[in-house]
């Protein structure tokens, strides 16, 4: 599988993707802390949701693919001691080595099943005792091995970029297994074989030193990558996947941008506040990226090729994105001018934009302020919805597609009290050069 990526906007051709299912079934209310959710969703219309969004990316010519049915390929064609060395690794981080033999023996489908919608004790009758088994039962914890609900986030535990796949490292343990599932299955999978990047088991190291999320990751153009240092994605892990992966792997890349930004979960990564939308346009908190009213906007660093990381002194993001795109990019602020509606729908996923092409993005319809700033720079809004025939869907979304700006918009009700929005939710593997996209 040939990876391409050097833009946020050019031609969606390829994309991972995870349908929400039992794992999300699986989870109570009494996990919601521990798995880092907010709310429990309705699984029948969490995965509608999830259809939505994929049937635009489908109609818009890509190739979706599912990480469910690419892990059991991958499980089936891996080297046993590959896929021994997953499952070790898996029932380690989970804090039960001992299960690693009865999971051994499963198929392909049931292993990959198990990994990601949990595995529980009851399962494992043939388990040797242990003290954590029987802790367990005493606290009625179903699970040897936890659900993985985030895991439709695709977009986290792995990052295309450029021609290769950046592995990341999760910062909390909830996440912990998804990197590991997510590689596994793109190097296994005979359709898959993709190339990896930054891939090594540095799990003995610091936290500071090994958080990394796809989130915070934006390719900018073929030369320039920016990344938010946030509450998931370190300096120190900015620095080292510059210095150790990104710049020997791409001779064409000159600059990586490292935004400075608040240590909180409403922004918890770079792209719940800024994402591309067309050539000179960018979808972003505006009090953020710009500063106004008093306050200024995040700190920016630079990392060049064999150099010191240095700070840019008052540069704005919005500066960093003229200065690298051209004078004339704009920000389109998430929610309007009213610094209310901008509170409110950064916070429902306003500003997390996945583009199928130059100017035709997905977001959730309850964005009405964005969608209505959006029309103010020609974006035609085509509303979505599941009581709608396919084949009234699918001419909508043609219509838009011909339209020179369309932002495609459905409910979202369910995935958005997820936090995550169309950008969190998809992995684009392959995406057009913008220089074969039509202006």
């Amino acid at each position: 599988m040939d990876i391409a990526i050097d833009s946020e906007i050019g031609p969606l051709r390829r994309v991972l993707v995870h349908r929400p299912g039992d794992e999300i079934v699986r989870m109570t209310q009494h996990d919601l802390e521990r798995m880092l959710f907010d709310d429990i969703l309705a699984p029948d219309e969490t995965a509608r949701e999830h259809e939505l969004m994929t049937e635009v990316m489908h109609e818009a010519g890509a190739e979706v693919m599912l990480l469910a049915p690419l892990l059991q390929e991958a499980l089936a064609a891996a080297p046993a001691p590959d896929r021994r060395a997953l499952v070790e690794r898996l029932c380690h981080q989970a804090g039960a080595p001992a299960v690693v033999p009865c999971l051994l023996e499963w198929s392909a489908e049931r292993l990959a099943r198990g990994l990601i919608h949990g595995v529980y004790w009851d399962e494992l009758d043939g388990a040797p005792a242990s003290l954590a088994r029987i802790r367990a039962k005493t606290l009625e914890q179903r699970f040897a091995l936890s659900p993985v609900p985030n895991l439709m986030f695709m977009r986290d535990p792995c990052m295309a970029v450029y021609d290769r796949v950046v592995v990341g490292r999760m910062a909390t343990s909830a996440r912990g297994r998804e990197p590991w599932l997510v590689s596994f299955a793109l190097r296994h999978a005979p359709r898959a074989g993709a190339p990896l990047l930054f891939d090594t088991d540095d799990a003995p190291s610091s936290g500071l030193h090994r958080s990394l999320e796809g989130g915070d990751l934006l390719v900018l153009s073929p030369h320039v990558v920016m990344i938010g240092c946030s509450l998931r994605t370190t300096a120190q892990t900015i620095q080292r996947l510059a210095e150790q992966a990104l710049f020997p792997a791409h001779p064409q890349l000159r600059r990586v941008y490292a935004v400075m930004m608040p240590q909180a979960r409403s922004v918890m990564h770079l792209d719940t506040v800024l994402t591309h939308v067309d050539r000179d346009l960018f979808l972003g908190h505006q009090p953020l990226l710009t500063g106004g009213a008093g306050r200024p906007g995040l700190p920016v660093a630079r990392v060049v090729r064999d150099g010191p990381p240095q700070l840019m002194p008052g540069a704005t993001v919005l500066d960093v994105l003229r200065e690298e795109l051209g004078t004339t990019t704009q920000l389109i602020p998430c929610g309007g001018h009213d610094p209310l509606h901008q509170e409110r729908e950064q916070w429902t996923d306003g500003a997390n934009a996945i583009a199928v092409s130059p100017g035709h993005v997905i977001l959730y319809a309850r964005n009405t302020h964005t969608i209505r700033t959006l029309a103010g720079h020609g974006f035609t809004e085509v509303r979505l919805s599941v009581v709608q025939g396919e084949a009234e869907r699918r001419e909508r979304i043609a219509a838009g597609l011909r339209h020179p700006r369309a932002v495609f918009s459905f409910s979202g009700s369910e995935l958005s009290r997820a936090r995550g929005g169309g950008r969190c939710l998809t992995m684009p593997l392959a995406r057009a050069p913008l220089s074969e996209a039509s202006s």
